[in-house]
């Protein structure tokens, strides 16, 4: 069963609290009573997105500690007690959850934007494409129920850049929005087709990582990557799409092999289409903007701090941003 919302997060919890919620159980073991006969109680350490709290169970330890698995989130209920002058958990009772039943947002970073502000943005964009084999293509896609959940919930990366909650759909439309602007300047390019590689440049990420306690690779992700994983699944789909035409397919998936741009990148192609040169601009400005604006919060003495994935800082000004 799911606890009642609103959650309390660690963070807030003050002793004499009671608490009932899902919480990540990073680590515990067992501990032995100084009276040998009293066996073992548990220690715990607990987490939530807002911070970690140490845990005990004095009753029932042993019991708990068949229970428990790290790294897994698991329903804690107990009660918030202060031992010198720090607040931690005394465990009453642990369940195990099924992870359908989880919300991944209250372990992990989640997209500042507006989520629901966002869909509306890729809605919006796909009503616009006036091919009606691309736009039948993206609308079938994202009516799927499954699949708009994954790429409204999926991070951008592990690590690099928007590695959050939402951060793929955040990276893709603001790939979107650089991209028609580029092309704006470009009349040979088919803004439909640019509008198509945007979205779904990245949507084999929705396999490619997991986010359940920690992001990383999924099994899937390590052994095919993102890009064939999205060549895959955009197959189907265009299969499903009566009388979609075959180059028009054939140019989707450039897209998606080619937007990483250079061969050292991992990419199985370099763009050979004026679309496939714009998205690979695009995704790499929309990414290399995301690191900078987090390094040009940190900015100290007119610099930003080194950026080692991208082998420089970036210069403020003397007197602040005077931009």
């Amino acid at each position: 069963m799911k606890p009642q919302k609103p959650r309390t997060w660690l963070k807030d919890l003050k002793a004499g609290q009671g608490l009932d919620d899902f919480l990540v159980v990073r680590r515990f073991s067992l501990m032995p009573y100084r009276d040998p006969s009293k066996g073992h109680y548990l220690t715990a350490v607990l987490e939530d997105r807002t911070g970690k709290m140490e845990a005990r169970a004095w009753d029932r330890g042993e019991q708990f500690a068949q229970v428990l698995k790290e790294e897994t989130v698991f329903r804690i209920r107990g009660q918030a007690t202060e031992y010198q002058g720090v607040v931690q958990l005394h465990i009453h009772a642990v369940e195990p959850v099924h992870p359908q039943d989880v919300d991944w947002e209250a372990f992990l970073p989640v997209t500042p934007r507006d989520r629901n502000a966002l869909e509306l943005e890729l809605d919006q964009a796909i009503s616009r494409i006036e091919n009606s084999f691309m736009r039948t293509l993206l609308t079938d896609l994202f009516a799927d129920s499954q699949i708009r959940h994954a790429y409204s919930t999926a991070p951008a990366a592990m690590s690099h850049h928007q590695a959050y909650i939402g951060g793929l759909l955040e990276h893709s439309l603001g790939v979107l929005q650089t991209a028609l602007r580029l092309a704006d300047n470009v009349p040979e390019a088919n803004q439909d087709l640019l509008t198509v590689g945007a979205i779904l440049h990245d949507i084999g990420k929705i396999a490619e990582l997991q986010y359940d306690r920690v992001i990383g690779y999924t099994t899937e992700g390590n052994l095919l990557g993102h890009i064939v994983i999205g060549i895959n699944l955009l197959d189907r789909w265009m299969e499903k799409v009566e009388g979609f035409p075959k180059e028009l397919r054939i140019k989707i998936e450039h897209l998606i092999a080619s937007h990483h741009g250079e061969y050292e990148w991992q990419s199985p192609k370099r763009p050979q289409m004026v679309e496939a040169l714009i998205l690979h601009y695009a995704d790499r400005f929309d990414a290399d903007m995301f690191k900078i604006r987090q390094a040009l919060a940190e900015a100290k003495d007119g610099w930003t701090p080194y950026l080692k994935s991208m082998e420089r800082r970036f210069y403020v000004g003397e007197g602040g941003d005077e931009r």
